[in-house]
């Protein structure tokens, strides 16, 4: 529905921001897209030459043509050491082996070089089956540090009040996907998607707006 992309537009512009602002400390040189799917960050890493994407061996993936390479969700096709840079977003949740995909992107990047990952916490199941696990901080640089990963710095997103108004934007999607299944074609349900779109923005616009503030606060 509208609403839901534009809770998705919501839920990614403070993930686009912290990407920007970490772009620039990204060293310089070829960089890995792992699970790039549309590639909609790469806009952001102007020092990366070149700029692959490696996605899983499927059959729409096959279709995409921003894929450079294909892998069989186990090992990565490429030569160790071979990226200064690895962006790795949304992916390991997907990963049934974790501990796998994080040693492969260790083995394939330079010595110096530099892993972003991104993993969502609030967030809900999204393409199912293959959506399959959380992190906490604590576990997640476990893990990393089991790879031979130094963790330099871990941010939280979107936390207290504005986690609580995320929330309140699921609750409203999914209770709008409930209702609509019941309901007619027609003028009833034009009426419940309109009434749906009034509620929902309000906690879309409170989110924005504390989104603001908090940007204001920190210069």
């Amino acid at each position: 529905s509208s609403s839901s992309a534009a809770s998705d537009v919501y839920k990614r512009q403070a993930l686009r921001g912290a990407l920007g602002r970490l772009a620039p400390s990204v060293p310089a040189g070829p960089l890995l897209d792992v699970g790039c799917g549309t590639m909609p960050y790469r806009a952001l890493f102007v020092g990366a030459q070149p700029y692959e994407g490696l996605e899983i061996d499927q059959e729409r993936n096959r279709a995409n043509p921003r894929v450079t390479h294909f892998y069989d969700g186990t090992t990565f096709p490429l030569a160790a050491d071979r990226y200064a840079a690895i962006l790795c977003s949304q992916v390991l949740e997907h990963s049934f082996s974790p501990e796998q995909l994080l040693g492969e992107c260790h083995r394939v990047l330079m010595p110096g070089g530099a892993l972003l990952l991104t993993i969502p916490f609030l967030w809900p199941e999204h393409e199912q089956p293959w959506d399959s696990q959380r992190f906490t901080r604590f576990g997640l640089q476990r893990r990393l540090e089991a790879c031979g990963f130094r963790v330099e710095r871990i941010l939280k997103l979107n936390p207290g009040l504005s986690a609580l108004l995320q929330l309140a934007i699921e609750w409203n999607e999914s209770l709008e996907r409930r209702l609509e299944v019941r309901l007619p074609a027609g003028w009833p349900r034009l009426v419940l998607q309109l009434f749906w779109r009034l509620l929902w923005a309000l906690p879309y616009a409170a989110a924005n707006l504390l989104g603001a503030q908090a940007r204001l606060l920190a210069g």
